[in-house]
C-alpha cells in the first residue's frame, strides 16, 4: 500500500476500493493520468520531496461497510462526482495502452472536464 514504492517497483498497477477494481494500467499511466476519483485521491496523499506540491484531495461522505457495501460503484458514497447513475455497476472503459477505468464519468470513452 505504499504507493511511492509501488511507483518505482511495479510495471502495472490495479487500484481497488472495497474489493472492487476501479482502475488498472501501466504504472506510469496511472501516476501521470489517474482517471478514477478514488485513484486521484490516493495519489494526492503521496508525499512529494523536492517537487511542486500537488493539491490534496480530502474525501468526505460516508465510509461504507465492507460487509454491506453500496450497490453499483462502491466509492459513490464518498465521490464528489456521484450521480444516480452510480447506483448501477459501471462498465469498464478502455483508454490508451491498456489503461482501464470503471466509472460512469468515462462511459463511452469520454474524459470528463475537471471541476
Amino acid at each position: 500500500h505504499d504507493l511511492s514504492v509501488v511507483e518505482h517497483l511495479c510495471s502495472r498497477v490495479a487500484i481497488m476500493y472495497l474489493g472492487q477494481l476501479v482502475e488498472i494500467g501501466r504504472t506510469e499511466d496511472i501516476f501521470d493520468n489517474p482517471l478514477h476519483p478514488y485513484t486521484k485521491a490516493l495519489l494526492s496523499a503521496i508525499p512529494i520531496v523536492g517537487k511542486k506540491k500537488r493539491e490534496r484531495i480530502i474525501l468526505t461522505g460516508d465510509i461504507p461497510s465492507p460487509v454491506d457495501p453500496p450497490s453499483g460503484c462502491r466509492f459513490r458514497t464518498r465521490c464528489q462526482y456521484a450521480t444516480d447513475a452510480c447506483t448501477q455497476m459501471p462498465e469498464t472503459a478502455a483508454f490508451e495502452r491498456g489503461h482501464e477505468v470503471r466509472c460512469v464519468l468515462y462511459q463511452g470513452g469520454a474524459h470528463p472536464k475537471e471541476s
